[in-house]
């Protein structure tokens, strides 16, 4: 955990935010299939913890579409432009703020959602010279796998936080 005197002392610096059920809950839902026919429906934060069973794929249709029926999550999104404030009156390239999420163009929704791909990619900004993390999700599976490989950089000043 960082104290004040840490904070004073951050060199590089990557806060790295979730979106779905972290800055904004909209209506999407990921379907899950089995022999091609969908047998349910999670929300993200269910399919956060959901552990799929033999045979089910997952459809993730609803999240290649606009938003729908958006709602900002207000002391996310406020720590969110905090940062973000940080990073525009910071000297170039000391501050970086991302928000790494399913909704990525180009990027397969799958991988995006996938615990191990959000903390390799954090894992490449911290091999580019990052030196302080904070990381915000609303899965204990994304924040378990963040806080592992972050033990691997014990010089790397880090907050993870589970966004409920």
């Amino acid at each position: 955990m960082m104290n004040l005197r840490d904070i004073l002392l951050e060199g590089k610096v990557l806060s790295v935010f979730d979106f779905d059920d972290t800055i904004a809950k909209s209506d999407a839902w990921i379907n899950v299939t089995k022999a091609g026919k969908t047998i349910k429906k999670l929300d993200p934060a269910e399919f956060a913890v959901y552990t799929p069973k033999t045979g089910e794929d997952f459809d993730f249709k609803d999240f290649d579409k606009p938003l729908q029926n958006p709602r900002l999550i207000k002391k996310n999104a406020d720590l969110l432009r905090k940062q973000l404030d940080k990073a525009r009156r910071s000297s170039r390239g000391a501050r970086k703020v991302t928000i790494l999420t399913a909704r990525a163009v180009g990027a397969p929704v799958t991988s995006f959602l996938d615990p191990k791909v959000k903390a390799d990619w954090i894992e490449r900004q911290i091999k580019k010279g990052y030196d302080t993390v904070y990381f915000m999700d609303d899965s204990h599976k994304n924040i378990k796998a963040v806080d592992k490989m972050l033990r691997r950089y014990p010089n790397v000043k880090s907050i993870t936080k589970l966004i409920k």
